[in-house]
């Protein structure tokens, strides 16, 4: 197996191009149902504008940390890194206050069925993101795994941001397929990049992992209508909501 660190890493340039394509993505995306209400963003609270901080925040840092990695930056990519430590807890946080007040303010307005379908992303993208997250600091010292899981937070997060870009284009007439496009374009990109990995005989574990992952988070999806998934639902909304 070809060796996995190396002084210079000839995908960075690429990584960036991605993920600066995803942070333009993010801001069109969320124009019509959060942007094109400021200044005022009336019927918005601070959680949601914690969470578009902190979200904007860490796809910043996405776009960031590849380009200075193409630059030979390795002492800023390093501190940028350490700044994660304070980002990516926030971020967590704010998908869980998020979560609750969706989840509140739905539970006795519509069919407990719609609010489990709802749930069915709320809850697993804050578990996809922490997973990814753990495993790049676990292998903060190790370049090749590193770089591949806190790719892994992006795919967390690029369901919200692809689904509601969808919308925009289609309208409602999409409804649910915007999801359902948006989960199996990731896990195709996923497997991708798990498919190359193996052709270049490198450590194929990082990218099967994610790739393993959000299997598992389509699967839920498929399930959001099922009377297990709303137990599940109903356990953690009275438990922590």
């Amino acid at each position: 197996m070809k060796q996995e660190n190396v002084s210079y890493d000839h995908t960075a340039n690429f990584f960036f191009i991605v993920m600066l394509f995803l942070f333009i993505l993010l801001q069109v995306a969320f124009h019509p149902t959060y942007l094109q209400y400021a200044p005022q963003f009336d019927g918005f609270g601070w959680i949601h504008h914690t969470h578009g901080a902190i979200m904007v925040c860490w796809m910043i840092m996405l776009v960031i940390q590849p380009y200075l990695i193409h630059k030979g930056e390795y002492k800023t990519h390093r501190l940028i890194g350490k700044i994660s430590y304070v980002i990516a807890p926030l971020m967590l946080i704010s998908m869980f206050l998020v979560t609750r007040l969706n989840y509140v303010n739905t539970v006795d307005e519509i069919p407990f069925r719609e609010v489990a379908y709802i749930q069915a992303l709320n809850f697993i993208t804050p578990l996809l993101f922490f997973l990814f997250y753990s495993l790049a600091i676990i292998h903060k010292k190790e370049v090749f795994k590193h770089k591949r899981y806190m790719i892994g937070t992006a795919f967390a997060v690029v369901t919200a941001i692809l689904s509601r870009f969808l919308y925009l284009v289609f309208g409602s007439s999409i409804e649910p397929y915007d999801f359902f496009i948006s989960l199996y374009l990731g896990i195709i990109v996923a497997m991708l990049l798990l498919l190359n990995d193996i052709l270049k005989n490198v450590n194929p574990i990082p990218y099967a992992i994610i790739s393993v992952a959000l299997i598992i988070n389509i699967f839920i999806f498929h399930a959001r209508y099922t009377e297990e998934w709303q137990s599940i639902v109903l356990f953690i909304g009275d438990r922590f909501f």
